[in-house]
């Protein structure tokens, strides 16, 4: 039987990963991969908090449920309030953002949850952006700062939402042309409409590949926390290289085997 993960050795985990002081830290969780955490989602958050301090920022999406994919959701006009809309995303994100001086951007299909005394800038003006992942969305804008990580707690790359930013801004053809109108709520009740091309609906990726690829550029850190393998990614260098990968084929991250034998 696994004995219970305890937040002494996940702070001892996120040190051994190299989360530092000061970091901007973007989270893809499962909380059921530890087996069983001492305390649950809050002592997880409450490590990371701690690691990283006021000075750095904490991340995690604050999606809400994919029905038909991002497309469905602007389709389907379904309203995303910022006040009370819970997340799909799992129950580490579903309680970050409910917490105290926690805020989310204001998008309709890809909010964003944050913490940290800068929190603020990484989420600005996410309701002017017309790709929901692209160009000065909070990805863009971390992936822009060379202390900016990314961690993946019991799950792959096929959660890394980073991987559309870099398709996004880099002219991969999986956004859909027609733009649609969504809607948020803000924390003041007020009802903003988002323009928005959403991602293609039903596109197959292989957003697993760069798992290899950031190995083999000593951009990813591998640790097991009980009985979850936890990966910490620069994210500054995976846009870099993913960029290039994309520019040279903007259909590197496509999954063209799955349609070949269709």
């Amino acid at each position: 039987m696994n004995s219970a993960v305890t937040e002494e050795e996940l702070l001892e985990g996120w040190e051994e990963l190299a989360i530092r002081k000061g970091d901007i830290v973007f989270v893809h969780s499962s909380l059921s991969s530890f087996g069983y955490v001492e305390g649950g989602a809050i002592t997880i958050i409450e490590s990371l908090k701690k690691i990283i301090s006021e000075k750095g920022i904490l991340a995690m999406p604050s999606f809400p449920a994919f029905i038909g994919g991002e497309h469905g959701i602007a389709k389907n006009e379904i309203v995303f309030d910022v006040r009370i809309s819970p997340t799909s995303m799992g129950k580490i994100p579903d309680t970050f953002w409910r917490l105290e001086n926690v805020k989310r951007s204001l998008h309709p299909t890809h909010s964003v949850a944050v913490w940290g005394k800068e929190k603020g800038w990484l989420i600005k003006d996410h309701e002017r952006c017309i790709c929901s992942c692209g160009k000065d969305t909070p990805l863009y804008k971390m992936c822009q700062e060379k202390n900016s990580k990314i961690l993946l707690i019991g799950v792959t790359h096929s959660s890394n939402t980073t991987l559309h930013t870099i398709e996004d801004c880099n002219g991969a053809p999986t956004r859909s042309v027609e733009i649609f109108y969504p809607k948020v709520i803000d924390y003041k009740g007020r009802i903003i409409t988002v323009p928005i091309h959403p991602h293609l609906p039903g596109l197959m990726r292989r957003y697993n590949i760069m798992d290899r690829i950031c190995k083999e550029n000593k951009i990813q850190n591998e640790i097991m926390i009980g009985i979850a393998l936890c990966k910490l990614i620069d994210a500054y260098k995976l846009y870099e290289i993913g960029s290039e990968l994309i520019q040279k084929d903007p259909l590197f991250l496509i999954d063209k085997g799955y349609y070949t034998t269709l």
